[in-house]
């Protein structure tokens, strides 16, 4: 029969140096990784703070493309669709009309008007890239903006 030592022996001895050291750097190492490999990700019934939801149903999501507000840009809509392809000789207009925000403005009688992302209004010109249609109507979004957003 073997005789195991009992514990206040045991609590009673002094650890040697080494093992004080081997403990020590191991809940840095342990400390350490469990820091840097936490995750961010909230639980499943966390529900976004309200006016980061707010803020992106007001014109992130038009600014991105995202027309039905699901997260993601997904082929059909208008932020995956290059809309100033194949035009050449007015393409920095378009790319400045694209990178648009919404916008709305009130007219003298009072009536409210609330203006797309520059995306979304490329995406809706019957006109294809490159034809003077096009331009035209690039250059009346591009005035339109300045009218009411300059002061």
């Amino acid at each position: 029969m073997q005789r195991f030592p009992r514990l206040g022996r045991i609590l009673a001895r002094r650890p040697r140096p080494e093992s004080l050291l081997a403990a020590g750097a191991a809940v840095i190492v342990l400390g350490g990784l469990g820091t840097l490999t936490a995750s961010d990700a909230a639980p499943a019934d966390f529900a976004p703070h309200t006016d980061t939801v707010t803020a992106y149903n007001d014109g992130w999501a038009d600014l991105i493309g995202d027309d039905n507000r699901d997260g993601r840009v997904d082929e059909d809509e208008t932020g995956a669709a290059q809309p100033c392809r194949g035009e050449v000789e007015f393409a920095d207009v378009c790319a400045t009309v694209a990178e648009r925000p919404a916008y709305a403005w009130t007219d003298d009688d009072g009536t409210p008007h609330t203006v797309a992302a520059g995306r979304k209004l490329l995406s809706r010109i019957d006109a294809a890239p490159g034809t003077e249609g096009f331009a035209a109507t690039l250059f009346a979004l591009d005035a339109q903006w300045f009218e009411h957003n300059q002061p």
